[in-house]
């Protein structure tokens, strides 16, 4: 299993964190998401296409509902499902439901800065982090992201992308100005979509777009 830096070496991010919201995220998510989460986390871990003997990344893993189900796929005496969170109290949440369960491991850490070796990691997965860092952090996350992962390596990335109808609009533009986050807005505007063209990933796909704002996004290094 990929060894990080001790906990007390991981470095500061600009980027948002939610341990303020850490004792009410799974109440909240589903609110934010119109009930669809389950739904984009059901894709993302097809799009994966888990064969058992995996490492896998879950980066921005808030409480790690993902990363758990992940790890339930895995069965190699390997294989390893590691949630990625900036927010200590969002780990500690996320330890505290994952006791007991093999194959799992949860880190304190930022994507900008991945404390984890070259190709250590057959694939990753991202959900609905990248709206919460600016445009230069996007750029470096996907970096850092491409570096860890092994050649060939997929990376599924589920977020607020470009609208494409009346209610996205609604809905991207309500959550930005209810937030004001400049993130989002750069994420309507296409910033995500900028980063990912500027990384050097061999492939970038837009595989399904829901409710008219969230899109999901296979690279393949």
């Amino acid at each position: 299993m990929p060894t990080p830096l001790p906990e007390t070496a991981v470095p500061h991010t600009r980027g948002r964190t939610l341990d303020h919201a850490a004792a009410v995220y799974d109440i909240l998510a589903p609110v934010m998401t119109l009930g669809q989460e389950g739904r984009y986390r059901a894709l993302a871990i097809r799009l994966l296409n888990l064969r058992g003997s995996e490492c896998v990344l879950d980066v921005g893993c808030g409480t790690g509902i993902l990363t758990r189900q992940l790890a339930e796929r895995l069965s190699g005496a390997d294989a390893c499902a590691v949630g990625l969170d900036a927010a200590p109290k969002m780990i500690k949440v996320a330890q505290r439901h994952a006791r007991g369960l093999p194959h799992l491991r949860f880190d304190v850490g930022v994507a900008e800065t991945l404390t984890y070796g070259d190709a250590s990691f057959d694939c990753a997965v991202s959900t609905f982090f990248f709206h919460h860092i600016d445009a230069d952090l996007k750029r470096r996350s996907l970096e850092e992201l491409r570096r860890v992962l092994k050649p060939g390596g997929k990376l599924i990335i589920v977020d607020v992308d470009v609208p494409s109808n009346w209610f996205g609009r609604l809905c991207a533009w309500s959550g930005y100005w209810l937030f004001k986050q400049e993130e989002i807005r750069e994420n309507i505007c296409g910033e995500l979509r900028r980063a990912l063209a500027d990384t050097p990933f061999r492939e970038v796909t837009r595989v399904a777009h829901y409710s008219g704002y969230v899109t999901v996004f296979q690279v393949v290094k």
